[in-house]
């Protein structure tokens, strides 16, 4: 199947095809369990504060990915391009 159509099918692009790693699963659990221990000694505004900071860090990263994203795509483009041209 091309990738064309992988994307079509849904197969590929999308996040529930992408296979995190054990040093990812590894890291999201101490997050998790950091949190878990930070919030024990919260009153409720600070936990307020402390989850819209969480979300704020989320939309940040979200932003530095889109960005690294793109210009891995357009490099990767740039090279494909160069190497068809100057065969």
């Amino acid at each position: 199947m091309s990738a064309i159509e992988e994307l079509y099918c849904g197969t590929r692009g999308n996040c529930e095809c992408i296979k995190q790693n054990e040093e990812y699963k590894k890291i999201l659990g101490k997050c998790a369990e950091l949190s878990t221990l930070l919030n024990e000694g919260l009153d409720e505004r600070q936990k307020s504060l402390l989850f819209d900071l969480t979300v704020e860090q989320g939309g940040l990263e979200h932003e530095s990915n889109l960005a690294h994203f793109a210009e891995g795509l357009r490099l990767g483009l740039a090279l494909a391009a160069e190497s068809l041209l100057n065969k």
